[in-house]
């Protein structure tokens, strides 16, 4: 059953080693696949949406084979096909919006499907941006599947950036391959983080571009990667947050793997737990993180969206009113978050109210769980992460419905919970 029970714990104790960063894996192997070098991706976990990635270079001529935890690639993409070119994207946002960029190094017909709750979400960002490049684009109003056929004829574009970075990521990630130089502006960027980590890799990779402060970017054309990569993915902040918190509210952990000095925006998250009062500090590379009493926090998380759901359980467990900016950032997810997290959270008695793009909660000090409670994770791998921390202090244990949609970042979330 797609359920998990999980036990009250008075406290939590113990360390655990993170996955690697899913972010970061889907774009080196997006990156691995357009080289026509050998490439080694080392630490890969094994998710469903670097799945999802694997599958689409594959799809697109790519040959590798996974030895472990290493993904090693031999065959680079096929990009002087004739054939009509079909992926698949799964259910992750990441992989669907980075590899539409690709159709602009085809001028065949390049189709894009997904399953679940990717085909609820608009690509009107993807279509606009694609059209700028002079591509016809055919979609389900402005919802998958896409048909993206015609050649590309420009090379000077410009985005919206405001709901989301990942196309920005995509065509990042292709220009450097493309014919000419290509110069785009983009308008309103949110999530410079993830743009960051894109221009990161590229950079790891040998491909030379220029950032004008997040506003223009100018990628050079007909470049190549020279050398043969290896790359090791570091641990993942977005799972460790969910951790950072579980320490704060509850204990002391010790968590391994994770880079301290690190591009990923949700690294974040250590100062809002600090802010709140909680114990934070670096050991042989290791982050320890241990309970102290807990104060509401005034946070903005608008470039770190996906913060949303372990601070909102921190919040609950301060005595006091938080607010949370970056609301707007919410509704193109898996769950449109900030409802998802006012009705779960008042299962268990806490008050949020939403105000534009603030999120005010009305924290209680210790959050009494008396009465076995059924959490929903709506299908959203965040959700279900962080209704689970509502079992460190609670009286009586607590379900997760629809607990498997940790698959889509963090297999291996409730077996590393629950040695805690």
């Amino acid at each position: 059953m797609n359920e998990v029970i999980l036990s009250p714990k008075n406290k939590v104790a113990g360390q655990v080693l993170l996955p690697s960063s899913k972010s970061y894996a889907q774009r080196a192997i997006a990156l691995a696949g357009l080289s026509q070098t050998e490439a080694t991706i080392r630490r890969l976990v094994e998710s469903d949406d670097c799945i999802a990635a694997q599958n689409i270079i594959r799809e697109l001529g790519a040959q590798f084979v996974r030895k472990g935890d290493d993904l090693l690639l031999n065959k680079g993409i096929d990009l002087n096909t004739a054939q009509y070119l079909s992926i698949h994207c799964g259910e992750s946002g990441l992989s669907t919006r980075l590899f539409s960029a690709f159709s602009l190094l085809y001028n065949q017909p390049f189709t894009i499907h997904g399953e679940g709750s990717i085909t609820e979400r608009t690509m009107e960002m993807v279509i606009e941006g694609l059209t700028e490049f002079g591509k016809k684009v055919e979609s389900n109003e402005n919802k998958l599947p896409l048909i993206i056929s015609g050649k590309s004829h420009q090379n000077e574009v410009t985005i919206d950036g405001s709901i989301s970075s990942q196309f920005l990521t995509g065509l990042l990630t292709v220009a450097p391959f493309l014919k000419s130089d290509t110069v785009i502006h983009v308008k309103d960027l949110k999530s410079k983080p993830y743009i960051a980590m894109t221009l990161d890799l590229l950079a790891y990779f040998g491909l030379e571009w220029s950032n004008e402060n997040y506003e223009k970017f100018i990628v050079k054309g007909n470049q190549k990667v020279k050398n043969n990569i290896d790359y090791t993915v570091e641990g993942d902040w977005s799972a460790a947050s969910f951790y950072v918190v579980a320490g704060a509210i509850g204990g002391k952990l010790r968590l391994k793997g994770l880079a301290k000095e690190t591009r990923q925006g949700d690294v974040a998250i250590l100062n809002a737990v600090q802010q709140a009062g909680a114990n934070i500090k670096w050991d042989n590379g290791d982050l320890i993180v241990e309970k102290n009493t807990l104060n509401p926090i005034q946070f903005d998380a608008t470039e770190c969206p996906d913060l949303f759901p372990p601070l909102v359980v921190l919040a609950a467990h301060a005595k006091g009113t938080s607010v949370i900016e970056g609301v707007q950032r919410l509704k193109h997810k898996e769950s449109d978050r900030a409802l998802t997290l006012q009705k779960e959270c008042a299962k268990v008695g806490i008050q949020i109210e939403i105000q534009e793009d603030k999120m005010i909660v009305h924290g209680c000090g210790r959050v009494e769980v008396d009465k076995k409670v059924v959490f929903s994770s709506h299908n959203d791998h965040r959700i279900a992460m962080a209704m689970s921390l509502f079992s460190i202090g609670a009286n009586v244990e607590i379900k997760i419905s629809d607990a498997m949609a940790v698959n889509k970042s963090y297999p291996d979330f409730y077996k590393d919970f629950l040695t805690l």
